[in-house]
């Protein structure tokens, strides 16, 4: 009785044995499964590089983007409508727009030239133009970089963030020429970061040249922006534009941003107005010259 024991426990050892090396082939539908958790969220999407010279070639890309897509504008692209890239990419694979000229002049009264709801996406070495209002707006989404963009003689500010746009990086950018005929340009700015982005929002090495309002505004800005190695000039030339260099908020507010080794010239106003702000600004390694009102004012 315990020698038959004995052989039963063997085979049932031996039937296991020959199952758990089984020489049977694993399908790709289990070794899908297998690899699910390390497959992006666009899985089964394959990440592609395309050239678009068309509007329609261009929203279509964009509309179907996912994470590592590389859309290369050639040339020059008449938008008719607002370009909105809602999608996002990934911390590890961001979505790249780069190249090429926007001319926005044909939309429709009001429109903005580019709308970025979406995150994770390289914006670089592009021109936006003529928008009846901003060229390029960031809004709710974040972790977006923008390098080498020009943003030309729009209808309102050529670069704006607000409506909870955080942790965008805006590098090495120009913004120059922009006018808000309507309001005798009181609005246009180079670079708004106001009323309501979010966090961690940083210009360096950009510039802002001969707009209708200031070079950068903070108004109403609720959380600290970083600006860094950055250029405001010549800026007020609207018959109702403020013409600040860099205005870092507005009454009431009490942000501490960070203003470091910039340059404020000629503009129609101060160079660095904190407009009421009673935070804190840092402000270090900045200066400038021939701004009309004085250098510094309003600062705590």
């Amino acid at each position: 009785m315990k020698t038959n024991f004995k052989l039963l426990v063997l085979c049932s050892i031996l039937s296991f044995t020959a199952c758990d090396n089984s020489d049977t082939p694993i399908t790709e539908s289990e070794t899908a499964i297998d690899n699910q958790e390390t497959t992006p969220q666009n899985s089964g999407l394959t990440s592609k590089n395309s050239t678009v010279t068309t509007e329609a070639a261009l929203r279509s890309a964009v509309s179907s983007a996912v994470a590592g897509d590389v859309i290369t504008i050639s040339g020059t692209i008449n938008l008719t409508q607002t370009l909105e890239l809602a999608k996002s990419g990934t911390s590890s694979s961001k979505i790249s727009l780069t190249g090429g000229v926007l001319n926005c002049s044909g939309q429709p009264s009001g429109s903005w030239g580019v709308k970025v709801n979406g995150s994770y996406w390289n914006i670089t070495n592009m021109t936006i133009k003529n928008a009846k209002d901003c060229g390029i707006v960031f809004q709710s989404g974040g972790y977006n970089y923008v390098y080498n963009v020009s943003t030309l003689a729009n209808g309102d500010s050529g670069l704006q963030i607000y409506n909870g746009g955080h942790d965008n990086y805006v590098l090495s950018c120009k913004s120059n020429d922009n006018y808000d005929t309507a309001n005798g340009g009181e609005n246009a700015d180079g670079f708004a970061c106001k009323l309501s982005a979010g966090k961690n929002n940083v210009f360096e090495k950009c510039t802002a040249n001969h707009n209708s309002d200031d070079g950068w505004d903070l108004y109403g800005q609720p959380y600290t922006v970083t600006i860094k190695g950055c250029t405001a000039s010549n800026n007020g030339f609207g018959s109702n534009g403020d013409g600040n260099g860099f205005k870092l908020g507005s009454a009431g507010q009490n942000v501490a941003h960070t203003v470091t080794n910039n340059t404020a010239t000629n503009n129609l106003a101060w160079g660095y107005d904190g407009n009421g702000n009673t935070g804190h600004i840092t402000i270090t390694g900045s200066g400038g010259s021939g701004n009309k009102k004085g250098l510094f004012t309003r600062l705590y």
